[in-house]
């Protein structure tokens, strides 16, 4: 019968019963139909009566159903139109519903999968969620009850889910500024309109978080680590974009206590990291390059923090990532009163609260206070980048006065043209902030004009702690390159050179017969002769230093060691060039050559006494002191006259006596080229101060050889062993050197390459290629160095011994880390034998020259030394050559 039925269609029984077909699975009005019964098993289980002994398992179904609701609200936004279910849920408002469920339950599992429908209601953008003011207070009042109370113990993963859905809405805020009300809706407060000048204590601002729990969340968040902080800085960069659309929400800005927060945030953030800093690399993490040398590891107090701390770097990271989201809020703001009220409470609160009275109250003796304002401040430069806060640091903690060029050149802060500089809750906020700061008794107030960071740094290079005057150094060193502008008549006391027009009379020889007729010479001598370094000049400085650094290499010149370290300086050069396009096609370069430094100088007179007694140094200190020199040397905007080069002034010529049968018309253009191709006579009294200190270090060296007879082999050993501690395990190919033939005699026969703007020549300090520069690396390293030497000074290689036949070996062969042979006990005496060496006098600044000890050293620690100064001779050098071969003639005269 079945058979039959099926043939025929029906049944001698009756009709065949219909089948119910299976709804599609993208049928909207079935998905919807889900969602119904899945919602209304949400409200039938919130309905139920709470047994607080028994509520878990209710909870988890609560959170099982909440969960499918997400799943079918992405479903439907995925699926082609209609979305029944978004509809149903803006049309229900199911989301007040459950976010009154999840912040009622205080259940954590809950709490996630509510945010995650949230979320999948965002980003559906439809029906208008973002704009619903029922929705926007639903969620903020369920964030801000378990998330800003603290009611609830959140996990990671749910406290990432809520700052990710508050960024999104933040992002949506900034495309869409319309939707801007609804998340920030502003109280009158009539009764706060004068409160800024009425009590000092309303410079905090009012705290008014009903008025846009949004931006609050996001800001008590900035400072944490990891998806959570990144989440909350990009959104509060975002609502900061969007207040240049809004009057109301900059007016709320100013007067709020945003900023006070902001700015109260930095500080804590800076009063974590320690006072007392150790900057002492512990043994399992000694460089190798301090390894071998008098270098102690241990301190003086047990109480100062070291630097390579786990904890310290972690307070010291979270600090500065601080410091440059500031920089992006300021780069973001849209309100020129935001960001003015930004930058005085950056002044006020850590500034001149805090980071100020550190360096005031910093002392040389009490185990490395100045050391850590020192290390800080350094760590500082290094991050920032934002215009504003560089002046603002600069401009107070150097007390710039408004008469030099720097304080007229402050960057200005944006204004917008259809309003007035400041709004007037600005200026009243302004006022509330003058009075706070205005000291009660104004003779007992300490200000930078009395004491400022100048002062702290030369103080500090003169320190006889060794810490102390290395940190002073290193912030010497990246204040040079960072901010040179701001150094200039500050830390270097520079002045305008004379310009190119003014002319001076050149000193010629008795009897020299170059005059023919006095009145033509003299027209001649004014037009050719100026203070501008000449070619001849140039040559004669380069040789006078390649004698010195043959000297110290006894009796040869590295070539290839100068030729990398030419490379080096070249980048370094034409990375800070700073061109201006002209009205054709060439670029023009301004501010060389524009300052000049006295060698009467504080800081170069503290330089030059470290100079001085270089052998008998610590090693990180002449690292520093060399690397402190070099940065000063190649600023193109410095002179070096008289104290790294001869001054044009005291130029000399020996006499001409054929100059005198030469024509009246041939002697203007003879005079101007011979006076730029001869070279004067070089006298000690006229000799540059650094080549002077340099001839003195040459004999001290001498004297050094006479009584250690095989100083030679010891230098070899200890170079191998350096050059093997920081050879790379894959050398970086390097362009080559700028100096393709650094013997020849002018540096007119290296070439030029076509300059480049600013910034294209930038190179990472990873890829350096010389030796010296690769140890102040990992003497300057505040991270455990991966290139461990021997954890005490005495541990020396018996590779320093070594004949020449060893020392042809490659350093990739000669690895100092492995297992050294049997010493014998007459090499272990020969280098821990102490070298004496004469006293020196050293300049200060408020008793003048004094007479130092006599000075001693290990011949250990003297090898090292020597190897530093034969790299930084040879740096000198090449700024020297290089400075000529990429300024031309904006550095020295040829014609």
């Amino acid at each position: 019968m079945d058979f039959f039925s099926r043939i025929y269609g029906g049944s001698a029984y009756g009709p065949a019963k219909a089948t119910p077909k299976a709804a599609a699975p993208n049928d909207p009005k079935a998905r919807l139909a889900r969602f119904k019964r899945t919602f209304n098993l949400v409200l039938e289980l919130c309905n139920k009566p709470r047994d607080p002994a028994n509520e878990q398992p209710l909870l988890e179904k609560v959170r099982a159903a909440v969960s499918r609701l997400a799943i079918l609200i992405r479903e439907d936004s995925r699926a082609s139109l209609p979305h029944l279910c978004l509809q149903y849920a803006a049309t229900s408002q199911i989301f007040t519903v459950l976010g009154r469920a999840a912040t009622v339950s205080q259940y954590e599992p809950l709490v996630h999968s509510v945010v995650i429908f949230f979320a999948a209601l965002v980003e559906s953008e439809e029906e208008g969620f973002l704009s619903n003011a029922s929705f926007a207070k639903s969620l903020m009042r369920l964030v801000t009850r378990v998330a800003d109370n603290g009611n609830v113990l959140l996990s990671v993963d749910t406290e990432t889910s809520i700052l990710e859905l508050l960024f999104s809405i933040s992002a949506k805020i900034r495309l869409q500024p319309e939707n801007l009300p609804v998340w920030f809706r502003p109280i009158a407060r009539p009764e706060l309109d004068d409160v800024f000048v009425k009590e000092k204590k309303s410079f905090v601002g009012t705290t008014q978080k009903a008025d846009f729990p949004l931006c609050y969340l996001l800001v008590d968040r900035v400072h944490h680590e990891g998806r959570i902080g990144d989440f909350a800085r990009t959104g509060l960069l975002y609502i900061f974009e969007a207040m240049g659309r809004s009057l109301d929400l900059e007016e709320w800005v100013v007067s709020s206590d945003l900023p006070t927060l902001m700015a109260s945030g930095l500080g804590a953030l800076y009063s974590q990291l320690s006072r007392e800093l150790s900057i002492l690399h512990p043994n399992s993490t000694l460089p190798a390059v301090l390894a071998m040398s008098d270098y102690s590891t241990t301190h003086q107090r047990a109480t100062a923090e070291s630097a390579f701390s786990d904890r310290h770097q972690t307070h010291m990271a979270t600090f500065l990532s601080y410091l440059a989201f500031w920089q992006d809020v300021l780069d973001h703001c849209g309100s020129a009163d935001v960001k003015q009220t930004l930058l005085d409470h950056f002044q006020i609160l850590f500034l001149q609260q805090l980071l100020y009275p550190s360096l005031l109250q910093s002392s040389d003796t009490d185990a490395g206070s100045s050391v850590a304002v020192l290390t800080y401040m350094t760590s500082i430069l290094d991050v920032l980048e934002h215009a504003d806060l560089i002046n603002i640091i600069f401009t107070y903690l150097l007390a710039v006065p408004e008469s030099i060029p720097v304080a007229l050149s402050r960057p200005a802060t944006p204004v917008r043209p259809s309003m007035p500089p400041r709004s007037p809750t600005a200026t009243k906020k302004r006022q509330s902030l003058m009075l706070m700061t205005a000291p009660k008794d104004p003779d007992q107030a300490f200000e930078p004009a009395l004491f400022n960071l100048t002062d702290l740094i030369l103080n500090s290079v003169r320190s006889r702690g060794a810490q102390t005057a290395f940190s002073a150094l290193r912030l010497v060193s990246t204040m040079v390159q960072r901010q040179r502008k701001y150094t200039f008549g500050t830390l270097l006391k520079v002045r305008l050179s004379k310009s190119q027009s003014s002319r001076q009379r050149t000193r010629l020889m008795p009897g020299e017969s170059l005059v023919v007729d006095t009145e033509i010479a003299g027209a001649a001598q004014d037009a050719a002769i100026g203070l501008t370094r000449t070619v001849g000049a140039q040559d004669l400085e380069v040789e006078s230093y390649r004698q010195l650094a043959t000297a110290l290499h006894r009796g040869t010149f590295p070539e290839e060691v100068y030729a990398t370290l030419c490379d080096d300086v070249r980048y370094c050069i034409e990375g800070q060039m700073q061109f201006k396009q002209s009205n054709g096609d060439d670029v023009e370069q301004t501010d060389i050559n524009m300052h000049t430094l006295s060698p009467r100088d504080p800081l170069v007179r503290s330089l030059t006494d470290l100079l001085r007694t270089f052998f008998t140094n610590s090693v990180d200190i002449n690292l520093a002191l060399t690397q402190a020199t070099i940065s000063i040397s190649s600023c193109v905007e410095l002179k070096l006259d008289a104290w790294l080069a001869l001054d044009p002034a005291d130029y000399n010529f020996a006499d001409a006596p054929w100059g005198a049968f030469l024509e009246d018309d041939e002697i203007v253009a003879w005079f101007a080229l011979q006076q730029a191709s001869r070279q004067p006579t070089w006298s000690a009294d006229k000799a540059p101060l650094i080549h002077t200190i340099l001839e003195s270090l040459v004999h001290e060296l001498a004297h050094v050889r006479s009584i250690v007879p095989n100083l030679d082999q010891l230098l070899a050993g200890r170079q191998h062993m350096l050059q093997a501690s920081t050879t790379p395990a894959h050398p970086v190919s390097e362009p080559p050197s700028l100096v393709s033939s650094p013997t020849q005699p002018s540096f007119l026969d290296a070439p030029l390459r076509k300059p480049k703007p600013q910034g294209s020549h930038s190179r990472n300090s990873n890829n350096t290629t010389s030796a010296l520069a690769q140890g102040r690396k990992a003497a300057h390293s505040r991270a455990p160095s991966t290139q461990a030497a021997s954890p005490s000074p005495s541990s020396i290689r018996p590779s320093d011994t070594t004949s020449a036949n060893n020392n042809d070996r490659s350093p990739a062969t000669r690895s100092i880390f492995q297992p050294p042979p049997p010493e014998t006990t007459s090499t272990t005496d020969v280098l821990m034998q102490k070298l004496t060496f004469p006293a020196i006098k050293k300049y200060d600044a408020e008793e003048g020259a004094q007479e130092g000890g006599e000075r001693a050293a290990s011949l250990n620690h003297v090898l090292t030394n020597i190897v530093v100064l034969q790299q930084f001779v040879l740096e000198l050098v090449a700024v020297l050559q290089v400075r000529a071969a990429v300024l031309g003639d904006r550095e020295v005269r040829y014609s």
